[in-house]
């Protein structure tokens, strides 16, 4: 038997892009078979931040956090398992971060001013992890294409991606060796949503579970579309820059993940 997550999910409630209110995933995903998701809504980088940015840092956590609270309450009422995540962007990228609570929000008032390496640190120390999400996606607020060291794995299977995305998220997670990861980035539920997620033989009894499988390189499955992350890569629509992890430009040509002989190797 197989014990299945969703690790991406946003709410109505605390992410201005999310359309189903957090109550509204439980039925959703128990009727599909998972046994816990993670909610994790846009945090202070994005402009889907939720709380009101010049209220006192306490109001913009409960705020943050409402979406997490609706859903978990609904969830130990089913007896459906609900995990705490946060979605941080920073210019052209975004992590997912997990190990982090509420608490630990309200003791950081500092967040905001926080770049990669500062999250990274920070999260390290209390033994989380981070995660690149989506790192090819193509969008409008996505200007250029930006790769960094200072995460613990790469989300390479994506529901929100196009698959093109997933074939060069893929061969980037496996050029450098970051353990791969799957989420639906759910945003609105429907009946013909594609779920994404982690398969595990025991079920989470909290999140440290799923974070010590990333950072310990434990094996754990993957649910996405049949051949996701295969095919030939496409011309990138955005410029790319690799930094690393003091958040300098590094040389770097995103050619080492294309087949030999593929067009952009010419």
């Amino acid at each position: 038997m197989k014990y299945v997550y969703e690790t991406h999910l946003h709410t109505d409630e605390s992410s201005a892009c999310g359309k189903t209110p957090a109550r509204e995933y439980i039925p959703f995903y128990i009727d599909r078979g998972y046994d816990g998701i993670v909610v994790t809504d846009h945090f202070t980088g994005n402009t889907s931040y939720v709380p009101n940015r010049s209220a006192p840092w306490k109001d913009q956590v409960d705020a943050y956090c409402r979406g997490w609270e609706e859903a978990k309450d609904e969830g130990e009422r089913r007896g459906f398992k609900v995990f705490f995540g946060i979605e941080q962007q920073f210019a052209n990228d975004e992590c997912l971060v997990y190990g982090p609570d509420k608490n630990w929000l309200l003791a950081h008032p500092d967040i905001p001013d926080w770049g990669r390496r500062k999250w990274l640190d920070e999260v390290e120390k209390i033994g989380g992890c981070v995660v690149l999400a989506h790192p090819f996606r193509v969008r409008d607020y996505v200007r250029k294409i930006t790769l960094h060291p200072c995460v613990h794995a790469v989300e390479a299977f994506n529901a929100g991606n196009r698959p093109v995305d997933d074939v060069y998220a893929l061969a980037y997670a496996r050029h450098f060796g970051y353990p791969i990861t799957a989420g639906s980035d759910m945003h609105f539920a429907r009946p013909d949503s594609e779920l994404y997620g982690v398969e595990f033989d025991e079920p989470w009894e909290d999140l440290g579970a799923y974070i010590r499988a990333i950072r310990e390189g434990l094996p754990f499955g993957l649910k996405a579309a049949p051949g996701r992350g295969q095919g030939e890569p496409l011309p990138l629509e955005r410029p790319y820059e690799m930094l690393n992890r003091e958040e300098q430009p590094v040389p770097w040509n995103v050619s080492e993940l294309l087949p030999s002989g593929s067009e952009q190797n010419k």
